[in-house]
């Protein structure tokens, strides 16, 4: 087995964009006579677009689920030209190294419009080869479909590509697609063992996962000889 290329996850992977979701789609839930609370927020973590829109919609007046998704996409879109967030510290040194060993791509449960802009206005899409979103599969991680088709843009084999992730949907999914998984664990991925078992390796942060990697490369290549 040989390592040619890296896949990313994008929220709370590479952005810091977790604390302007949850105010964006409160601020929606607002619009529409429902009080967001810590509760909503846990309930939607991790899922789909489909999941969480419809989960808001549920809440909202007169709010159908295209409708919210749309809205709150919106929203964030917005507070990425208003640079509201950015890049977690070390990770566009960990994608331009990721870049420089083999094609890159992002894998996001996230709407497309969303992603692409995240991706462009960080400085992240000019190392991006494949871009593979929530709009793109119906089956969303933890089911492996997004990952296989991420494989397929890249024109290779899953066990030739690794996957840099921190949920459990996300390890999930990427471990089901046959990838080896490097997770960078969020607060409550780290506390779950048996999720953190599937990955190859863990590094508590991109900078941490920099180093991981290059080992990674090396400990694959030394394996395949």
């Amino acid at each position: 087995m040989t390592l040619l290329a890296t896949v990313f996850d994008l929220d709370e992977t590479l952005v810091d964009s977790a604390a302007t979701w949850n105010q964006v789609i409160g601020t929606v839930a607002a619009r529409h006579d429902h009080r967001w609370t810590s509760t909503d927020w846990t309930a939607i973590q991790g899922t789909s677009t489909a999941n969480w829109s419809a989960y808001l919609a549920e809440r909202c007046h007169g709010l159908t689920p295209e409708r919210a998704a749309s809205e709150c996409v919106d929203g964030m879109v917005d507070a990425i030209a208003r640079g509201t967030f950015g890049l977690l510290p070390g990770a566009a040194e960990l994608v331009a190294l990721a870049a420089e060993l083999g094609p890159v791509g992002l894998v996001s449960a996230s709407p497309r419009r969303y992603v692409r802009a995240a991706a462009s206005a960080s400085g992240l899409r000019r190392h991006v080869e494949a871009i593979v979103t929530g709009d793109d599969v119906t089956n969303g991680k933890p089911a492996p479909d997004p990952y296989l088709l991420a494989a397929r843009k890249l024109g290779l084999d899953p066990v030739n590509v690794l996957a840099i992730e921190d949920s459990a949907s996300g390890i999930r999914s990427a471990h089901a697609a046959g990838m080896t998984v490097l997770a960078i664990p969020n607060a409550t991925t780290a506390r779950d063992a048996d999720v953190l078992k599937l990955a190859a390796c863990t590094a508590s942060d991109a900078r941490v996962a920099a180093k991981e990697i290059c080992q990674l490369w090396v400990n694959v290549y030394a394996l395949s000889r």
